[in-house]
């Protein structure tokens, strides 16, 4: 069933099922949600993004352009792809993917952490973090 819905969001997003586990081969450990927020980052669809994050970041929509605002200036042809680097799953509720999205035209990486936790029976974005200092991001590692 995890599978349907990830390929559902990710076809949703204009990404093909084939490419369920999006920023590397499809792995148990995958979460539907973080998958679909990956497929969002790599379309360049911040948007989308804003929406899936949800309800943890009330000021996301109204402040999009501090928050997107310097991706949209400094990599204007989104990505080409992306590698999971590491995905960390802790008990009870608690998950983290760490990737690098390989922006178009350039040789470097961007690394982003998403974070989410299951709160009330539902998984739910809580933290997310980018940057193009590879180190930044990895500070943010829990």
């Amino acid at each position: 069933m995890k599978q349907l819905i990830t390929a559902l969001a990710l076809a949703t997003l204009g990404t093909s099922p084939a490419s369920a586990g999006t920023c590397g081969p499809e792995r148990d450990g995958d979460i539907a949600l973080l998958e679909t927020a990956k497929a969002a980052l790599l379309n360049a669809d911040y948007r989308s993004f804003t929406s899936i994050a949800g309800p943890y970041f009330p000021d996301l929509s109204e402040n999009y352009d501090g928050y997107f605002g310097p991706l949209e200036a400094t990599f204007p042809d989104g990505f080409d792809r992306c590698v999971t680097i590491l995905q960390r799953r802790e008990s009870p509720s608690f998950a983290q993917d760490l990737m690098f999205f390989f922006p178009k035209g350039y040789d470097s990486p961007m690394a982003v952490l998403l974070i989410a936790a299951e709160v009330e029976d539902t998984m739910r974005m809580i933290e997310f973090s980018y940057n193009t200092n590879i180190s930044g991001v990895l500070d943010e590692l829990k």
